[in-house]
């Protein structure tokens, strides 16, 4: 008797545990009811443009033309990347989803002189402007008159600093002097607005103020009103929603940002784990502020009257010279996705386009402690560890984001009116990895799921037989199938779209492209360890085919399950003839995909090659490859090289494969050690020198190196020579792999690139250069000193070794372009 109680005893434990076990593994969504759309509110600007378009927003999303529009925004400074790469640059971003590009105009670029104004070569705004305009991108000008960006002084010239009555608040001396800076940048942006055609629709005014009073809030007002009457009428006008800043005011609407780490910190240790990597109503990242604020709290957007709107998601992180963190790719593209499904109805990165920081006529312009700020920023160096880096290349986050803003861009007018919830079991501290990380958007019963297993510093746990339930208005229920969910990953899940007419019950796969042609094609991607699957209402559909192959229907649906592993084609044809066409992809298949347009038709272009696309050619690109593959879909054989290169073409399913190489260009590069750096100094100064400090802290000196070369105590030096390089190759990457505290680079005794060690290589673009002949630089490394106490990630400082500091390797990596014409 005894022992059958103990059997049924254990088996009542096992069932409970089995059941708690379960229901840690379920989560449930409560679809909300619709909430009312407010409009007409907001004070903005002119939102019509002549030939009838418009601009406009309500409480929850911006609307394009009357429809609901999703802007994607990416930030470049035109002053901080040579005007010949402006264009190139602009088509970069285009090419990876960005709609809308921003761009700081700060002050003491174009007047350092008072009175006197620049608005040629790398400073032209207007030139500028007019690329945006003839590649189809639309401009938000960030105007300050205070901008911050790591610039001198956040932007204001050294003049203005010492004006009578102070900056940055209502002194009539100071507002006059930003009245005629606004008065400047009305002139350079004429006929450029959104309400003459042009493409500035949006104005940030100030950036990092506080308007948590009546004094302050009208400050910013009156900055508004002065750029207004400098001719400044646009769509929208924005302020960043600084913590404790009146969110009930009308003017201006609030952006918000959070970055992967935060170098401007003065901690030299790691730091505690973001939360930003956590699905939440939580608007802003305490984190951004705290060295001029201190730690901040959060700021919820919930309720908020504007669209929820971010200008700062970090695309990278720039390093200072105590704080020097590995940002890796999934560090970026976590965050982005968990804004994104935690509400964002804007998303902007800041930076999205490296750059390089001028050097003025009277000092240099970077931020420094020399300056008066807490952090020490390179002199030269503003990559950011951005999508797209200082030198224009691709870096990995790029990729990933591309597949992002895929989505945004064309089931993004779906998604923008969508609103979040939450699940009834979510993880509340960022330390936690084993509760799920998800919210869904949705509109009636209509929506998406998402998902992120990703923390940065933190081993993510795998997921397994994870379900997921929606209670549906109405009472009903819907059922995804067990997941399974890989540590790192990130997932987009739709339900109850619409796909051309059909419903599509779910899937456990990720929206990506539309293709709009006669017969459309929707693109969607699979995650390596989720089990793809996709369910249609059988309703209107006569037949199903996936690979070649009929798909039974279960009753009143289509079940389709695909491999995750290659490629797959469905195609839907409806009781009325009409076809629609499911092309599924790999996760690294959709990272390499290009929508593109040739003629009228939509095309998808998957290769290893960068691809930038004009409106009559698109250039491949390869660096340090001299051979190309693309599969084109649909399959199309009329592509031509313009430089006649011999292609070879096949087919391949529905896809049309491409090789073609072009010839090889070795390059080799002279790197020896320099005894003698005096011979180096240049009888003339050709910089300005920047301002140091009198004394620094053995602990954290910052940059020993100057613009105009001095040998410093200690330092390595290195005579690099590079080949001259031929017609057949744009530009070539001098890609130096070192150890040391910093390394500069030198032209003639000037600063010409610079870097401070964290771990990669110093990367430098020497079709920068005149191309006379070959090219002689100085490389100096100043060394870590013993005493020296910073931060550098964990993974880099057990690697280094400092009785072994200086160049280990150099290299130079040649760029290939190859044309294609789109015009036939």
């Amino acid at each position: 008797m005894n022992f059958r109680l103990s059997r049924l005893l254990l088996l009542c434990i096992s069932l409970l545990m089995s059941t708690y076990v379960w229901s840690q593994k379920d989560y449930t969504v409560v679809l909300p009811k619709e909430s009312p759309l407010i409009e007409g509110y907001l004070k903005q600007g002119t939102h019509l443009s002549p030939s009838g378009h418009s601009f406009s927003l309500n409480n929850l999303y911006y609307l394009k033309d009357g429809q609901p529009w999703y802007p994607v925004m990416g930030e470049i400074h035109y002053g901080r990347v040579p005007r010949a790469d402006w264009e190139e640059s602009i088509l970069k971003m285009k090419a990876s989803g960005v709609t809308v590009i921003a761009t700081y105009v700060f002050w003491n670029y174009h007047e350092e002189k008072e009175n006197t104004y620049i608005w040629e070569g790398n400073k032209d705004l207007r030139h500028f402007l007019e690329l945006c305009h003839q590649h189809g991108m639309y401009v938000w000008l960030r105007i300050g008159p205070w901008c911050h960006g790591e610039v001198r002084y956040g932007g204001f010239p050294d003049w203005l600093m010492g004006i009578e009555g102070g900056v940055r608040k209502d002194n009539p001396v100071y507002l006059k002097h930003v009245e005629r800076f606004f008065n400047e940048i009305g002139k350079q942006a004429e006929g450029m607005y959104f309400k003459n055609e042009g493409p500035v629709i949006g104005l940030q005014i100030e950036n990092e103020y506080r308007f948590d009073s009546r004094t302050r809030l009208n400050h910013m007002l009156n900055l508004k009103r002065i750029a207004i009457q400098s001719g400044m009428d646009v769509p929208y006008y924005t302020a960043t929603g600084w913590p404790k800043s009146d969110l009930k005011q009308t003017e201006l609407i609030p952006v918000w940002g959070g970055y992967p780490e935060a170098p401007w910190s003065s901690k030299v240790t790691e730091l505690a784990l973001s939360r930003n990597y956590l699905f939440s109503s939580w608007a802003s990242d305490p984190a951004v502020g705290a060295d001029l604020l201190g730690e901040q709290e959060n700021t919820t957007s919930k309720g908020l009257q504007y669209p929820y709107s971010t200008a700062e998601m970090g695309g990278g992180n720039q390093i200072t010279y105590h704080r020097r963190p590995v940002i890796a790719a999934k560090d970026v593209v976590a965050q982005s996705y968990v804004k994104v499904g935690s509400g964002a109805n804007m998303m902007g990165y800041y930076m999205y386009h490296g750059g390089s920081n001028p050097i003025g006529k009277y000092s240099t312009l970077q931020e420094s402690k020399a300056t008066k700020y807490p952090n020490d920023y390179p002199i030269i160096n503003y990559d950011f560890n951005a999508p797209i880096g200082e030198w224009g290349q691709l870096n990995e986050s790029y990729y990933d984001l591309k597949t992002l803003h895929a989505f945004l861009n064309d089931f993004g007018p779906h998604l923008a009116t969508t609103v979040t919830t939450f699940p009834d079991k979510r993880p509340l501290k960022p330390g936690d990895n084993e509760t799920l990380r998800m919210s869904v958007r949705s509109h009636g019963n209509s929506g998406y799921v998402f998902i992120n297993n990703y923390q940065r510093l933190l081993e993510m746990k795998d997921l397994s037989d994870i379900r997921i339930r929606i209670q549906q208005q109405g009472g009903t229920e819907l059922l995804f199938p067990p997941l399974n969910i890989a540590s790192g990953e990130q997932l987009i899940m739709p339900f109850n779209i619409d796909i051309n007419g059909h419903l599509l019950h779910y899937a456990t796969v990720q929206p990506l492209y539309i293709l709009k042609n006669k017969v459309p094609t929707y693109v969607f991607l699979s995650h390596p360890a989720t089990a793809s699957e996709l369910v249609f209402s059988a309703g209107q559909l006569k037949k199903v085919m996936m690979d070649g192959r009929p798909v039974k229907n279960t009753g009143d649906k289509y079940l389709l399950k695909c491999g995750q592993e290659k490629e797959h084609l469905i195609v839907l044809s409806a009781v009325n003839g009409r076809q629609t066409k499911i092309l599924l992809l790999t996760q690294e298949q959709a990272r390499r995909s290009w929508k593109l347009q040739k003629g009228n038709e939509d095309l998808l272009c998957i290769t290893s090659s960068q691809v930038i696309p004009s409106s009559e050619e698109i250039t491949v690109r390869n660096v340090d490859r001299n051979q190309f593959e693309m599969q084109i879909y649909p399959a199309d054989s009329r592509w031509k090289v313009r430089e006649g290169i011999s292609v070879k073409k096949r087919k391949q399913g529905e896809f049309q494969v491409i090789r073609f190489e072009v010839p090889a260009v070795p390059l080799q590069v002279s790197c020896r050690k320099e005894q003698n750096p005096d011979s180096y100094v240049p009888q003339q100064p050709v910089y300005p020198e920047d301002n140091r400090l009198k004394e620094t802290p053995e602990s954290c000196p910052g940059p020993q190196y100057f613009v105009n070369f001095k040998p410093v105590p200690s330092s390595l030096y290195y005579a690099v020579s590079v080949p001259q390089l031929p017609v057949s190759v744009k530009n070539a990457y001098l890609m130096i792999d070192y150890t040391g505290d910093t390394g500069a680079l030198y032209n003639k005794g000037a600063l010409i690139a610079d870097d401070y060690y964290w771990g990669g290589p110093m990367m430098f673009d020497t079709g920068r250069m005149k191309r006379q002949g070959s090219q002689e630089y100085l490389l100096q490394i100043i060394p870590f000193a013993p005493e020296v106490n910073i931060y550098l990630d964990p993974s880099v400082r057990k690697k280094l070794e400092l009785s072994s500091q200086g160049v280990r390797s150099i290299r130079i990596a040649p760029v290939y372009d190859v044309k294609f014409d789109i015009t036939k």
